[in-house]
This record gives structure tokens, sequence and C-alpha cells, in this order.
């Protein structure tokens, strides 16, 4: 109980003596250390526990002591727990900017931290990737610093976290039947996988903070950037090649890109020039004879296969891939 307080073993074992008895003259106190396993004076022990509140000196002579009585203790506890409660928190404060101070790289001042060789990258590559709060966003394109993407060991336990991986695969993948086996990998662990021409390597957390190559061809050079004007340009970027992307799927345990010129099914072709021509839920449930928990289902449905995360992105997809033409109709 009083070790918050900061007491001693001596003292603790001096203040319950004190206990025991009413009041103690200041030369019986003296004789208090006989036959205990510590050594030394008492009286500066005494003081210590005067100093604590948790021993008197009564009024008269000869002096005389006693000890404040535990349940009177309440306060004193109380305002010793405060003041190591603020001693933690500052020393937690201390040991924080020290830690900060630490991890700060030499160039964090330009916000754009330059890294050489492979072992540095990997390693980038991987705390990028830990740093994200809840998307990574990836340019996957050759040529790789140890193997592909399929290696990275980091990737799948931050999916099983509920971490997003949004990737765009370069389309000269296409031609290697390894690259087609790593899409697939991607697609088998929880990837949204998209098939772009891809403007640069980049991988970008939402921390913010961004990995990419010092030049293309490059791979024992790389930028690690920090500067949240550079990563929210680089996240424009991101989002630009991924809304022009072709989704990828899996048949047959294959990845196929959903290819313009896909047909749309039935359904889909009855909903697409209504939605085109900006009618609601209800309006289309009405002219379709179904509930609009119904259209809404279909909507959603639609959206999945073409890989769109808004109608406004289903209805670019339909025209690029040529379901409809820009004046709503189908083709």
């Amino acid at each position: 109980m009083l070790r918050i307080l900061g007491v001693t073993a001596a003292e603790q074992a001096l203040y319950e003596w004190l206990l025991e008895r009413p009041a103690v003259p200041l030369d019986a106190i003296d004789g208090f250390a006989a036959g205990r396993p510590w050594r030394g004076p008492v009286r500066p022990l005494l003081a210590r526990l005067e100093e604590l509140g948790l021993a008197l000196r009564l009024p008269g002579a000869p002096a005389r002591f006693q000890a404040v009585a535990p349940d009177e203790l309440a306060d004193t506890l109380a305002l010793a727990g405060e003041r190591a409660l603020t001693r933690a928190r500052a020393r937690r404060a201390r040991l924080a900017a020290v830690f900060r101070a630490n991890r700060r790289s030499p160039d964090e001042g330009n916000l754009v931290e330059i890294l050489h060789g492979k072992q540095a990258i990997k390693q980038a590559f991987a705390d990028v990737q830990l740093s994200a709060r809840k998307e990574v966003r990836v340019f996957d394109a050759p040529p790789y610093v140890d193997g592909p993407p399929l290696t990275d060991p980091v990737e799948p336990g931050l999916l099983r976290r509920g971490i997003r991986y949004r990737v765009i695969y370069d389309r000269r993948g296409l031609d290697d039947p390894d690259r087609l086996a790593d899409f697939a990998h991607g697609l088998s662990v929880g990837e949204e996988t998209r098939v772009s021409t891809v403007p640069i390597k980049l991988v970008l957390s939402d921390h913010p903070l961004a990995l990419l190559p010092v030049r293309t061809e490059n791979v024992e050079s790389a930028m690690l950037v920090r500067d949240p004007a550079l990563t929210e340009a680089l996240g424009t970027l991101f989002e630009l090649a991924w809304d022009q992307g072709v989704p990828l799927r899996v048949r047959d345990g294959h990845p196929q890109l959903v290819e313009v010129g896909d047909a749309p099914s039935p359904a889909e072709g009855e909903l697409l020039p209504l939605l085109a021509a900006g009618l609601t839920d209800a309006a289309i449930a009405a002219q379709q004879g179904c509930t609009e928990r119904t259209v809404r289902r279909r909507i959603s449905a639609m959206l999945r296969r073409l890989g769109a995360a808004s109608r406004f992105q289903a209805g670019y997809q339909a025209i690029r891939r040529e379901w409809i033409t820009t004046s709503g109709d189908l083709t």
C-alpha cells in the first residue's frame, strides 16, 4: 500500500512497528533496529515517515512519536498517486520525444529520403505497407528489387487485419505466364486489382508515406516520400489510373481481364439505359415491376462486375466496354 509513496522496506517496517504502539519515546525508537536485517541509524527513517505524513511528533517532552492511522492516509495516498502519475506522464513524453528523434531521417527536413541498395529498399517497401491505417495503393511494374510481389511477406498479414490493397498491374505482365500467376495470387489473397499502363512503380500508404524509384529502370535507388503534398499528388495519379484500368477476375483458376466488349447480361441491359436516363431507384423499380431493394441489389452486382466504386464510375466503365453509347443507348 505504501509503495506508491516511495517508502522503503525499512521505513515501512518502522511504520508498522509504530502502529503497534500508542506513543513511543525517541530513545525507545533508537532501539528499533536491534535484531533486524538492516544496519544504520533509525532517526533518518523516522524523519522520512514524518515527511511523508506517516508519523507524528506528539507535543510535550520528552519527544514521543506515533504512527498515523492507515484509514487517515487516503488523501496522502491520493496526492502521492497524482504526483506519480504526473511524473510518469512527463517521463513518457520525454521518452516519446527521444523515440521520434531517433527514428527521424537526417533528410526528413526535405521530406524526401534517398535510399541506396536493395536491402534498404526492401525494408522501406515493408515499412510503407506497415504504416498503413486503412489502405495501401500500388503501381506494380518491372523491374523488381528481389523477385515479383508474390514473394512479399507483408501483404497477406495486413489483408487479414482489414487493410485494403488496390494494385494496378502493368499491361506488360499480360504476356508473361509468371506474372499472370502473380496476378492470380494477388486476387486470391484479397487484392483489388486492375490492369493498365503503369506510369511509375509506386507503393503508397495512407500514413501518408510513399516509395518510388529515383529512375524507372534502376532498382538500386529509391525515394521515400513523407511530404503530404507529394503523397496527395501521387494518390491523385493513382486514382486516375485506377478509373481507367481494366478489372481482373479469376475464371477457372486463371486471371482474366473484364475486357472491353464483354456483353452485359439481360438484366444489366435493361438497367443501364434507365440509369443513364437518370431515373431513381423507385422509378426503376416501378418500371421493372420489382422492389427498390431488388434494384439496388442488381446495381451493386453490376458495379462489382464493372469494378466500379460508384454509379458514375460504372457509367464510365460501361461506355469503355462499349455496353452503352455516350448517349446512354445500348450498343
